[in-house]
């Protein structure tokens, strides 16, 4: 029985049974396989089996059907690891299950002769399903732990093919290879000898469809197979044998075989590394035309500050010179917040565990901005609990995260009636948390609002704001464990509500740190005057 095996789309990884003289359909709209791919047609092509091959015809399909990447328009037989193309989803034709009967053979290019060979005393798998270590090297593009795809292929065409050590070259359009060529062992171990590829077999392998060989004077025996697919540079996949042997054509057709996976994994993972270059490209712009504009901001403060700090100079003013120099030191805390906002943002350093509680960061928090919500008319209640533990903290990412807080909070309560800024930390013992509130009086957050505010360059202030500071804070706080939430409060004004673990997983062992040694006999209870 033959089966689909889905290698590239919004299906990717799923197997659907071709039932021996059952037609099947391809589409959305199918019971037969069903694709979720919007690109695909409701009832797109139709597979045929018949003297005990499969046939594929495309039902006018809006994007066409695809046999290794060539479009087709009339019925196409199919062979095993033909690649069956359809919108964006990429389907590999395979066997399911062992032949009891018999095991073909197909000899590689150019004679393409089919032979019978009676089966052994124990039958050995067919091509497909030893190619199933092939197909676990499909990933889930949002899969962060996704391997050297150039490193696991050739790992595992030498384990396959029994060979002592496989390659993968990458080339130019040329024939030019643009990096060291990839190479492993069965195991996974880098060879020590290296891999040398022979310009004559490189040239015939990128001139043809088929694997080449290569017999090397009192040296390895190499095979090769071109690797193309989806516009992709070429490649080679290669793979090496000891001194004399013997590629048969069994070898070579199952070598042909993975090259065609090979060139489909290796083209949907430049395609995943090109649309991941696209989208930092797009986000450093956007980062870049944000904060180019918040930077003019702070730069055309400081050049008022300094246009009339020169003029209280030539006139001998002194309260002009407070004035300027008010202007300039606000716009002066505005570009060191930016900075270290900046630094934060773009950096992912690990944190520095100390055992501080959050009342201590806090109190340094409020006695470093106080002073100047004074004299913008804002006062600063604070509320610790007095029960509150120590916790392992990194005490300047705390501090940088609650510095953003609090200045947004001292920023949305001025010029309201009576303006406050309210602090308050609380531990529960029950739930092993840490919170910490930060609320003010000022107009609140719109709902429509409440979903993008932590997002970066996302700002409510207008010309004033940077859209990083909450976004920052919620990555320092995220680092901890911990959550930041704007909270719901019946109640004017916003609070922001920060909670953090009191118990840490990694939290620094005391039992490797180096002290005084113990007294003999350990705690003998002997008091000292």
């Amino acid at each position: 029985m033959y089966c689909l095996l889905v290698v590239e789309g919004p299906d990717s990884g799923a197997r659907f049974l071709l039932p021996d003289r059952e037609p099947q359909l391809i589409g959305r709209s199918t019971e037969a396989v069903p694709l979720h791919d919007d690109s695909v047609s409701r009832r797109h092509a139709e597979l045929t089996p018949d003297e005990g091959r499969w046939w594929i015809r495309d039902l006018d399909s809006s994007n066409g059907t695809w046999i290794n990447d060539r479009p087709i328009e009339d019925r196409t037989p199919l062979a095993p690891g033909d690649r069956i193309r359809c919108g964006d989803t990429t389907l590999v034709l395979a066997r399911d299950e062992e032949d009891d009967s018999a095991d073909s053979i197909r000899a590689a290019a150019p004679t393409r002769a089919r032979v019978q060979v009676l089966p052994a005393s124990t039958p050995k798998p067919m091509i497909e399903t030893r190619l199933l270590p092939l197909f676990e090297l499909i990933h889930d593009p949002d899969d962060p732990d996704i391997p050297d795809l150039p490193a696991e292929l050739a790992r595992v065409t030498a384990q396959l093919l029994e060979a002592d050590a496989g390659a993968v070259i990458r080339l130019d359009e040329d024939g030019g290879a643009t990096t060291v060529p990839v190479t492993r062992d069965p195991d996974g171990r880098t060879p020590s000898d290296a891999f040398n590829l022979p310009r004559a077999l490189l040239a015939a392998t990128l001139d043809s469809d088929g694997p080449r060989v290569a017999l090397i004077e009192d040296g390895p025996t190499i095979a090769a197979m071109s690797l193309r697919a989806g516009g992709m540079p070429p490649a080679i996949l290669a793979v090496s044998g000891a001194a004399g042997r013997a590629w048969n054509d069994a070898d070579l057709d199952l070598l042909a075989l993975i090259g065609r996976v090979a060139a489909l994994l290796l083209a949907t993972d430049d395609r995943r590394t090109h649309a991941s270059r696209t989208e930092r490209l797009a986000a450093m712009g956007e980062a870049i035309a944000a904060l180019s504009h918040s930077i003019k901001n702070i730069l055309q403060g400081l050049r008022g500050g300094a246009d009339a700090m020169e003029l209280a100079l030539d006139r001998e003013n002194l309260g002009l010179a407070r004035d300027g120099w008010k202007v300039m030191a606000r716009n002066l805390d505005r570009i060191l917040a930016l900075s270290l906002n900046m630094l934060v943002y773009s950096k992912d350093r690990g944190l520095d565990l100390e055992s501080r509680t959050c009342r201590d960061v806090v109190s340094d928090v409020v006695d470093l901005v106080e002073a100047g919500a004074n004299r913008r008319g804002v006062r600063i209640d604070c509320e610790f609990d007095p029960a509150e533990p120590p916790i392992f903290i990194d005490a300047d990412a705390l501090h940088q995260a609650m510095l953003n807080l609090v200045g947004n909070a001292i920023d949305a309560a001025e010029g309201e009636a009576e303006p406050m800024v309210r602090i308050s930390t609380r531990f529960d013992p029950i739930r092993d948390r840490m919170t910490i509130d930060v609320a003010d009086d000022g107009p609140g957050v719109r709902a429509d609002r409440r979903t993008r505010i932590f997002e970066p360059f996302f700002s409510t202030k207008g010309q004033r704001g940077t859209g990083l500071g909450l976004a920052v804070a919620r990555k320092l706080i995220h680092k901890h464990g911990g959550e930041i939430d704007l909270a719901e409060e019946n109640r004017t004004g916003a609070t922001f509500r920060v909670t953090l673990p009191a118990s840490r997983d990694d939290e620094p062992d005391a039992a490797g740190t180096r002290g005084p040694r113990a007294l003999p006999g350990g705690d003998l209870g002997v008091e000292f005057e």
